[in-house]
């Protein structure tokens, strides 16, 4: 019996020291095959759910298609897209012309015989009077100054003068045309008025040297097309413009200066936007003017917003404070012109949407 038992207890031990055995090697090999981490030890895993398979005869879901980054919009090209039904916003611009010289008729710099500076400050409202329409009003302040004025058009010994006042209105209409397409741009056409006789133009007074003139002096009929294009990163635009003025100031023999004259031109514009992030964005635009009457600067009076030829670039940086508040700087430098100023010009633009 007593050797039964012994028997029996060594039977009993070997069968546990087996089971010990096959459970350390299985559970080294498995952890092996299967390794568990420390997220799914810690956290049960998510069911899985099968994606759905649309129903017969439906279609299945289109993607959203992307849509280009929202932007400040451009200081000196005028924009493509009318602003949405019954919505206001409001633009003010500061700037500070300096006038290192004046283009002569051989499109070379000459000097502009003193230190000539323009303070200029347009307020503009926008009105989203229909779909796909706006109207906009353009109300200049004007502050044109002269000091260390040579001889040659100092008045009496007097070396400086300053003049300030409201320029000429500007009342355009816009209507989108064609919206963006895969490859065709969104165009956009305006008319309007690019001036309206309210700046002072005549009845010249020859002690401000010319700084009194900061109107056209013309009722100048405006028409053209605007083109907006999103070519991944860069959103493009582009303005041509026709301006026809009607001089309403009679020209006579006796007057001295004579009032000032505008001049037909055409307006071509490109600018491009570059988006940094969602609140900034580069900005670089290229303006010009073309005239072809032959309006010398000192055979007839130019005044601050007389067109002429002109070809000028404007780097510049947008920052989009709020969903309705954007603020704009940049600095405008005329490279090429004839018979008219050339000026160098930095700018700050604030608009808000109300």
């Amino acid at each position: 019996m007593e050797k039964l038992g012994v028997r029996s207890k060594r039977s009993m031990i070997r069968g546990l020291m087996f089971s010990l055995v096959t459970m350390l090697v299985l559970g080294g090999f498995g952890s092996k095959v299967f390794p568990v981490t420390p997220a799914q030890a810690q956290t049960p895993a998510e069911p899985q759910v099968a994606a759905e398979k649309p129903a017969e005869g439906q279609k299945p879901p289109e993607e959203k298609k992307e849509t280009a980054p929202t932007t400040a919009g451009c200081i000196m090209t005028d924009s493509t897209i009318p602003i949405d039904t019954g919505h206001v916003s409001l633009s003010v611009m500061s700037g500070l012309s300096v006038y290192p010289g004046t283009f002569n008729q051989s499109w070379r710099t000459i000097s502009i015989h003193g230190n000539y500076y323009t303070y200029f400050m347009p307020v503009k409202l926008t009105y989203g009077v229909a779909k796909d329409m706006e109207v906009y009003l353009i109300a200049p302040f004007v502050n044109y100054w002269v000091n260390h004025a040579d001889q040659s058009i100092s008045v009496n010994g007097k070396t400086s003068a300053n003049y300030a006042g409201i320029g000429d209105l500007t009342l355009m209409g816009k209507y989108l045309l064609c919206p963006e397409g895969d490859v065709m741009p969104a165009v956009s056409a305006v008319a309007g008025f690019g001036s309206i006789p309210t700046g002072h133009a005549s009845h010249l007074n020859p002690r401000f040297m010319g700084v009194d003139a900061i109107g056209t002096g013309a009722l100048t009929l405006s028409t053209g097309v605007n083109l907006y294009k999103w070519v991944k990163p860069f959103l493009l635009y582009s303005n041509i413009w026709i301006n026809s003025p009607i001089n309403l100031n009679k020209m006579t023999a006796t007057a001295s200066p004579e009032p000032v004259r505008s001049r037909e031109n055409i307006v071509f514009n490109l600018a491009a936007e570059y988006p940094l992030s969602s609140k900034f964005v580069l900005l670089l635009e290229m303006y010009s003017t073309w005239t072809w009457s032959n309006l010398l600067p000192f055979q007839a009076t130019q005044g601050y917003q007389t067109p002429q030829t002109l070809l000028g670039l404007m780097p510049g940086i947008e920052f989009l404070a709020t969903d309705k508040l954007s603020l704009e700087a940049g600095a405008s430098l005329d490279v090429l012109g004839k018979n008219g100023v050339k000026k160098f010009t930095p700018m700050f633009m604030a608009t808000y949407a109300f």
